[in-house]
């Protein structure tokens, strides 16, 4: 049984019909609302802990009829590590990480594109279509299988071998773009209005962020029903940190979380696609198109990020920040927590690492606040990005002695 009560545009309040084409103006995007006072009634919060280990554990705030019937591989419920050195290297004695690597496809894409699936199917939905800069093409490809839907993925023509190979091995219908990536989203736009296809991008439907938003329901339960001071997201769309900061309120309107201040939002960019720092330092409400695209290939590859005002809005509210990282910065910061924790984000994490960095040596957050880093995804989707390693070679026979 779902607890939604309607779907409406974030912005200007208008209503949207679920499984039809949002209405919302650029800038804008449609938002699922629910019964949240009947929802209160009827759950209690304690039942979660005998709910599934994955995200579907939270299934009232999400908006499927059939949870049961999930186009499921079994995501979320991904683990918040400690991380006492990288913290201590950095100047953040408090820090964790939650590794979204740990996810089906590698990357927190999956939550998404669970959740849009398994409701578009139930739909009727049949073809979907999207832009992506890879870690989502790989997902949709698995998801969109495992729901029975048909999917087409336009992505970039360096997009890296893991997100290739799982969206073509999926069945989904890949295609690269020989071009620049801003004109994805436009041929996106023109393929939809000629084939009648469903699309799927970033803030274009309901769904995807609801997934997305089971991040922040796991953050809450797993630091027991606490918030972090300080949550450091890398950001391209901005769905995920939009996503995580709706699933807070919720919880604080339900009476599962205290009421109080919202985590200080610290989100972080490439310099080579910066668009929302550009934004942020200049005090405006929007963020204007990026130009001058030069990042690695995996994400962090919006050029107008669709969500741009409220995400923007999250950082003022918060008193948070956005900070731009330099390619190689990322990738050593990157490799820094390799080295230090053994885990193995991706580059992306890279700018938050480093974005962290900059953060406290500029006094935006302390050293005793408690800091949350978003590890998107692993870095074994993106091991091309990274300088080859150096190792020593022995014939056979012969001695590993140093």
């Amino acid at each position: 049984m779902s607890y939604v009560k309607d779907i409406i545009c974030w912005k200007s309040g208008a209503s949207v019909t679920d499984g039809t084409p949002a209405i919302c103006e650029p800038g804008d995007f449609p938002e699922v609302h629910y019964d949240l006072s009947r929802l209160a009634k009827e759950f209690d919060r304690d039942k979660l802990s005998h709910g599934p280990s994955s995200l579907w554990r939270y299934w009232p705030l999400l908006p499927v009829d059939d949870p049961d019937n999930a186009a499921t591989l079994g995501e979320g419920w991904t683990p918040i590590v400690q991380t006492p050195a990288l913290g201590k290297a950095l100047g953040s004695p408090q820090l964790v990480i939650k590794d979204e690597g740990r996810n089906p496809s590698g990357t927190f894409k999956d939550r998404g594109a669970c959740v849009a699936a398994t409701r578009l199917r139930e739909l009727g939905i049949k073809t979907i279509v999207h832009n992506s800069s890879g870690n989502a093409g790989g997902a949709w490809g698995m998801y969109a299988k495992r729901a029975g839907l048909n999917c087409v993925n336009l992505l970039p023509n360096d997009v890296l071998p893991a997100s290739l190979c799982q969206s073509v091995y999926s069945g989904a219908d890949t295609i690269l773009l020989d071009g620049e990536w801003k004109h994805s989203g436009p041929m996106v736009a023109e393929a939809v209005q000629k084939m009648g296809w469903f699309n799927v991008g970033t803030f274009k439907e309901p769904h995807r962020l609801e997934g997305k938003k089971t991040m922040g329901l796991e953050i809450a339960e797993q630091l027991g029903w606490t918030l972090p001071d300080v949550i450091v997201y890398p950001t391209g769309g901005g769905l995920g940190a939009v996503a995580i900061y709706k699933a807070f309120r919720e919880l604080m309107t339900l009476g599962w979380l205290p009421k109080g201040p919202l985590p200080k939002l610290i989100v972080t960019q490439y310099a080579g696609c910066a668009p929302v720092v550009k934004a942020f330092e200049a005090g405006v409400d929007h963020a204007d198109l990026w130009e001058d695209l030069d990042v690695p290939p995996g994400g962090l590859k919006s050029t107008r990020p669709p969500g741009d005002q409220a995400l923007l809005k999250i950082i003022k509210e918060t008193n948070g920040a956005a900070i731009s990282v330099t390619t190689e910065d990322a990738i050593a910061a990157t490799t820094q927590a390799i080295d230090l924790e053994g885990l193995f984000p991706c580059p992306e994490v890279g700018t938050s690492i480093e974005g962290l960095r900059k953060a406290l040596a500029q006094g935006m957050v302390t050293s005793d606040e408690k800091a949350l880093i978003m590890s998107t995804g692993s870095g074994l989707k993106s091991v091309p990005v990274f300088p080859t390693p150096k190792f020593r070679t022995v014939e056979a026979g012969g001695s590993l002695s140093p």
